[in-house]
């Protein structure tokens, strides 16, 4: 009869042992695609510094295209004179195209935003994952549900 106990509680010792080393991988794993979203993260955040800088540099532009092209209608109330029409044409169409870059740097940011923010979703749920292997590592997590509520004082 020892034998037999003897028996059990070397395969349950096995049972837990190759559930240790299948936890202990998962865990390598999530470790290891955690840090790669986080370097994913830094180079978002990168990335979206730079669209942040170059819209500030397409606003600056639009705003002394405006001053210029002011100055110029304020100076001639009357209408600009035909010897300053190509220069203002100039300018107004500079300062269109200086807004549609703007818009498109606002619209690209805002994409880049959403990207950001769908990675930072993932690498969320990804850690909550990390955080329930590490809450189901310790030795009653072996036990089975209705062993482990009276031995260990736990459900599942």
């Amino acid at each position: 009869m020892r034998w037999l106990v003897r028996l059990i509680v070397l395969a349950l010792a096995v049972a837990a042992i190759r559930e240790m080393q299948d936890r202990q991988q998962k865990v390598v794993a999530v470790g290891a695609d955690l840090s790669e979203q986080r370097r994913g993260l830094e180079a978002a955040e990168s990335e979206m510094d730079a669209s942040e800088r170059s819209i500030d540099d397409a606003a600056s532009r639009v705003h002394e295209l405006d001053a210029r092209i002011d100055a110029l209608e304020l100076e001639h109330q009357g209408g600009i004179p035909a010897s300053l029409r190509p220069e203002y044409e100039r300018l107004v169409a500079e300062h269109n195209d200086a807004v549609a870059l703007h818009n498109n740097l606002i619209a690209r940011q805002r994409r880049l935003n959403d990207e950001y923010k769908a990675q930072v979703d993932r690498h969320n749920a990804r850690v909550a994952e990390a955080n329930s292997y590490a809450a189901a590592s310790g030795p009653c997590s072996f036990l089975p549900a209705w062993i482990r509520t009276r031995v260990c004082g736990e459900g599942d």
